[in-house]
């Protein structure tokens, strides 16, 4: 079976005028970049990576797509699918193998895979070889930008769904503020969910472990990435200083990126992104030597791919997911979404 064609489709969005917001930044969204595969057997993959924000970011990620990744890829077969990773980690190499080169590989990496699992009609996770039938899931709904009212109200709607848990964004001006919001969502959640609380990197090493002390008296269940996502020595003063867990990872790059930080013992849970660790093909090798270290895996984002490549990792731990909608593909049992069965990364 060999690669014949390689079609990149950019899907523009419109801006929200009313975009949602954490401690760092306001993500009005700007579309996404998807490639399918297409194979000389008939048998066809796809992925797809999106964007937040930078309104032109889908253009140059498929210019870069078109013009250095695709040549790599065509007549090559997808049983080959690690040696093609590399061979675009090596052809990146030279500009840098993070930012947009990585989501590009992403999105082949994926499609890849994808193209795999149907051609041998089973979910990648069979291809890799299991070891979990489902994975709890919480529900990210606190945005920075919302009332305390509408803050009480979505997560009241996550827990009355059947999530475990519920994450929130801090990072407010004052800690006072952080904490009200904290108290506020445990008033109509409960005791018994977790809550997760996350600053997007946006407070100093200092700042961190003052109001990390407030947020494990608080029995929060994580700390994520309260100080810049490179700053590997900063996460480590963390982790000694603090005994809420510390997690972090949406913002790192590769498993080289991961082994710096696992190495220092400067995080507790790992959070690999789909498009920045570079596709399932990384996010794999980084579940497994994160487990190798001991620690647990929580995803960054979720969707079929996250929980095929979670499904194969025994410190998997939580799927980062939104409030459940009418279309929504899984259904939550008992806290928890089934893996996938359909073949790929198709839900069944």
């Amino acid at each position: 079976m060999k690669v014949i064609h390689l079609h990149i489709a950019v899907h523009h969005r419109e801006p929200n005028p009313n975009p949602i917001r954490d401690a760092l930044q306001s993500l009005p969204g700007s579309g996404s970049v998807q490639v399918t595969i297409e194979t000389d057997a008939g048998v066809n993959g796809s992925g797809e990576v999106g964007f937040g924000r930078i309104g032109g970011a889908p253009d140059v990620l498929a210019a870069l797509i078109e013009q250095e990744l695709k040549p790599l890829v065509l007549y090559t077969d997808p049983a080959y699918v690690r040696a093609t990773h590399t061979a675009m980690v090596q052809e990146t190499e030279y500009h840098g193998t993070f930012g947009l080169a990585t989501f590009g590989i992403a999105a082949i990496d994926t499609a890849l895979w994808d193209c795999l699992g149907k051609a041998l009609e089973v979910p990648c996770w069979q291809l890799w070889g299991g070891a979990q039938t489902r994975i709890p899931a919480y529900a990210m709904v606190g945005w920075l930008n919302y009332s305390i009212g509408h803050l009480q109200e979505i997560c009241e709607q996550a827990v009355s769904q059947g999530f475990r848990g519920v994450k929130i964004k801090v990072g407010s001006p004052t800690l006072r503020k952080d904490i009200g919001r904290i108290k506020a969502v445990r008033a109509v959640i409960g005791d018994d969910i977790d809550l997760m609380v996350d600053a997007n990197q946006s407070l100093t090493t200092a700042e961190a472990i003052r109001r990390g002390r407030a947020f494990q008296d608080l029995n929060c269940t994580w700390w994520e990435e309260p100080i810049a996502a490179d700053d590997v020595d900063g996460y480590a003063t963390l982790v000694q200083a603090l005994d809420i867990p510390i997690a972090t990872g949406e913002n790192l790059y590769t498993r080289m990126d991961f082994a710096r930080f696992l190495r220092r013992d400067a995080v507790d849970i790992i959070q690999p992104d789909l498009r920045r660790a570079g596709g399932p093909t990384a996010m794999l090798q980084i579940g497994t030597l994160a487990d190798a270290f001991r620690r647990t895996y929580a995803s960054h984002g979720g969707g079929p791919v996250q929980l095929n490549v979670m499904a194969c990792l025994p410190n998997a731990v939580y799927l980062e997911t939104g409030l459940l909608g009418p279309d929504s593909p899984f259904k939550l049992e008992d806290g928890c979404v089934p893996i996938p069965q359909g073949p790929g990364f198709a839900w069944s």
